[in-house]
């Protein structure tokens, strides 16, 4: 990709995020759940504690882990919304003809509403989780969070985007969206850490992305990371250019299909 091809990305990245700002709405809404969500399981996980009962971790521990889990999770834009709406009305097919790749304009626009969420949302959960417990864990798992999540929300946001791009074959991408949230839920233990579910759902998650997306990058506030920052890396990677070859390939078929369909 030359420089020239580059710059109308970052374009589209600094339109989005300047929208972004200008319609800070939905923003605002996330940041209100976020301190509803940590409120209730905190002072769940305290009364739990209180009366003797086991957990995972420590309850403060437990909250930050759900903040960095939730932080990564809600920062990432649900784009396959958009998406899904711009195939049902036909205006995919008009920029198609337009001199930059339409599926690469999408993750732009999803990283520029990622570069404005993520950093609101980021400060959000560190206070919300602060205020609750009265505790931080230390600088050097924050640290750490902060790289891998924002890292992890992208990719989420191009999982976003391959899931829209399947309404070109199911019109509506709701039912696939709710069995990928189901399995965000579990798999990639966004409530709490994968050590507490039975075994064979731990053996499961190791084949698919969600344990590198949450658990893993939230498992360093607790003190016991699920893996090393190089094998998490590593994982983010393969899985990033797992998700890249399946959005080229599908959005080739698209153009296949419009292509021999006349549009």
């Amino acid at each position: 990709m030359t420089a020239a091809q580059l710059a109308k990305y970052v374009a589209f990245s600094r339109i989005s995020a300047t929208e972004a700002r200008r319609e800070p709405n939905e923003l605002y809404g996330r940041m209100a759940f976020f301190v509803v969500i940590l409120g209730v399981f905190s002072s769940l996980w305290r009364a739990v504690s209180e009366a003797g009962m086991p957990l995972a971790a420590d309850p403060k521990s437990l909250v930050w882990y759900l903040a960095a889990t939730e932080w990564i999770l809600l920062s990432a834009p649900p784009i396959h919304v958009e998406i899904q709406e711009a195939i049902r009305r036909g205006d995919v097919v008009y920029r198609l003809g337009h001199p930059v790749s339409y599926v690469a304009a999408e993750f732009a626009r999803g990283l520029g509403l990622l570069a404005v969420r993520a950093p609101f949302l980021g400060v959000t959960a560190f206070v919300c989780a602060f205020a609750f417990t009265r505790w931080t864990p230390p600088l050097k798992a924050l640290l750490i969070v902060v790289p891998f999540g924002f890292a992890a929300s992208a990719l989420i946001t191009a999982l976003y985007l391959a899931i829209g791009l399947l309404a070109f074959w199911l019109q509506d991408v709701a039912p696939i969206y709710w069995v990928w949230q189901k399995l965000m839920f579990v798999l990639g233990g966004l409530m709490l850490p994968l050590e507490v579910y039975p075994e064979f759902i731990q053996h499961a998650a190791v084949f698919t992305p969600f344990p590198s997306l949450l658990a893993a990058p939230a498992s360093f506030v607790l003190g016991t990371s699920l893996m090393t920052p190089g094998v998490l890396a590593r994982n983010l990677i393969l899985w990033s250019g797992a998700t890249a070859f399946a959005v080229s390939w599908m959005f080739r078929r698209v153009v296949s299909d419009v292509t021999i369909n006349g549009g």
